[in-house]
């Protein structure tokens, strides 16, 4: 079963194997801490990126993309950019995860099981729920990020950055989700990724319909009001191009 290894791909830490996780009960992810351990991330270009070097009107233009790095020091809460551009240093996990139900996947892809999701609110202060598949659960995370826009484009390269993290984790037994969902101070919301659906339009979806049910089940709300409610109130974010969140503010719950 072993997969050969992919080099400067997606290298991760895990699994961390769960004392009491068991198929069909549910992982909760408390996020304490993310220290970055050298105080500076780093982002590039690179030619072969599948974000836009695909685009046909690119290749019409013979529009070519420079590989370049830029070093992203550290300071505070700031990420400086340039020596004029500084950032919000908001550290966050691009990838989180479990072993999926049937089959190894690589670690950049997002699914059911989480992955890469590049969600920028998976950061210190935010609970994750996943499903659990196998005995243990089989947790892996990192990817880590001091920043990064909404759908990580146009380069697909977020400011990567070595990190130490602290976490809490524990078990809901018997408890099914079917995607992750995501808790901050501010909102819930449901994250699906498009691997298992045909667009992005799919996923959103999808997300809805996740929402709408974890409403009615756990915070009472009748099927159609919540329907019709989070028509009112949700917003829809992108982590990278094929995952989506979608957020209920917690002041109507």
């Amino acid at each position: 079963r072993d997969l050969l290894a992919v080099p400067f791909s997606n290298p991760l830490t895990g699994p961390i194997r769960v004392k009491g996780a068991e198929r069909g009960d549910t992982l909760i992810v408390d996020i304490k801490r993310i220290r970055s351990t050298i105080g500076q991330g780093a982002t590039y270009i690179a030619p072969s990126t599948r974000y836009i070097s695909s685009i046909p009107l690119l290749r019409l233009l013979d529009v070519e993309l420079p590989h370049m790095t830029r070093i992203c020091p550290i300071k505070g809460r700031k990420v400086y950019f340039s020596d004029k551009i500084m950032l919000p240093f908001k550290p966050m996990i691009g990838t989180i995860g479990v072993a999926p139900e049937f089959e190894a996947v690589s670690s950049r892809f997002p699914g059911p099981h989480g992955g890469n999701m590049d969600i920028p609110d998976i950061g210190i202060g935010s609970r994750l729920h996943l499903p659990v598949y196998v005995e243990g659960a089989l947790l892996y995370l990192g990817d880590v990020h001091a920043a990064q826009g909404e759908g990580e484009s146009p380069s697909g390269v977020a400011i990567e950055m070595p990190a130490e993290v602290t976490l809490t984790v524990d078990v809901i037994k018997d408890k099914v989700v079917t995607w992750p969902r995501l808790e901050t101070s501010k909102y819930i919301g449901t994250i699906v990724a498009t691997g298992t659906n045909r667009t992005l339009e799919d996923a959103v979806k999808t997300a809805f319909i996740e929402l709408v049910f974890w409403l009615e089940k756990e915070y009472g709300f009748n099927r159609w009001d919540a329907y019709q409610l989070c028509t009112q109130v949700s917003k829809v974010r992108l982590g990278n191009l094929w995952t989506v969140s979608v957020e209920f503010p917690k002041r109507y719950l």
